[in-house]
């Protein structure tokens, strides 16, 4: 328990010293099902929520399924840390048994999608099938996040089951919080360095050198796009 609180503080700490586009977003946080049952967990995070660190709403713990749990147990604790405004994701659901009966028993808010579930999901009709009913089970495509996306088809697969949130390197690979935000001061040297080369051109936007600038600035633009966008 001591090592998920530990992750979570630091992880809530880091998080707000990034500027605001990057600060309210979501934050999803592992915990196990072992630290869930702990009353003291429950408290702890009620001190950092009195601190002013984190709103409830924003964030979304996540019960990891590789931990086995007691379902009744469990289920209670969700409801008191539910209480308190945060928002609940059922982790790896596909990857056993115990995440599908955690479908019914907790309501999660959110549900994460298995990594082999999701690869090669645009050549398998039977994992599409599964998909698309989990989205009708979970009334709506926001609810349900496919993790592992690493290829177009599968991104356009899982769209057309109905899921608009993602996650894998087909969008980018894992990046810290300080890569974030060397992420933004790249963009602002690009893009000054493309305002003053359009410059030293007489403002030529047409110039090979001013169009290679340009589309630098326009792929790390796309790349921030994509790591902030809810709906992706």
């Amino acid at each position: 328990m001591e090592a998920d609180l530990l992750a979570l503080t630091i992880s809530i700490n880091r998080l707000r010293l990034l500027p605001p586009e990057i600060s309210s977003i979501p934050l999803y946080v592992n915990v196990m099902p072992s630290s869930f049952v702990q009353e003291s967990f429950v408290e702890r995070l009620e001190v950092l929520f009195r601190e002013g660190l984190c709103e409830p709403d924003q964030l979304v713990i996540e019960i990891v399924e590789y931990i086995s749990y007691d379902l009744t147990l469990l289920s209670k604790m969700i409801k008191s840390i539910r209480s308190l405004g945060v928002r609940i994701a059922l982790d790896d659901v596909g990857a056993g048994s115990t995440s599908l009966a955690g479908l019914f028993e907790f309501e999660p808010d959110f549900v994460k999608v298995d990594r082999t579930v999701i690869q090669g999901i645009s050549i398998s009709s039977s994992k599409q099938r599964f998909l698309s009913r989990l989205v009708r089970f979970m009334e709506s495509g926001n609810s349900v996040i496919a993790e592992g996306v690493e290829n177009y088809e599968d991104l356009n697969a899982i769209r057309e089951a109905g899921v608009n949130v993602s996650q894998g390197y087909y969008w980018s690979r894992p990046m810290s919080i300080s890569e974030l935000s060397d992420l933004l001061s790249e963009i602002e040297r690009k893009r000054t360095e493309l305002a003053n080369l359009a410059r030293n051109r007489d403002g030529s936007l047409t110039d090979k050198a001013v169009v290679q600038k340009s589309q630098e600035l326009d792929t790390l633009i796309h790349l921030y796009h994509q790591l902030l966008r809810k709906d992706l």
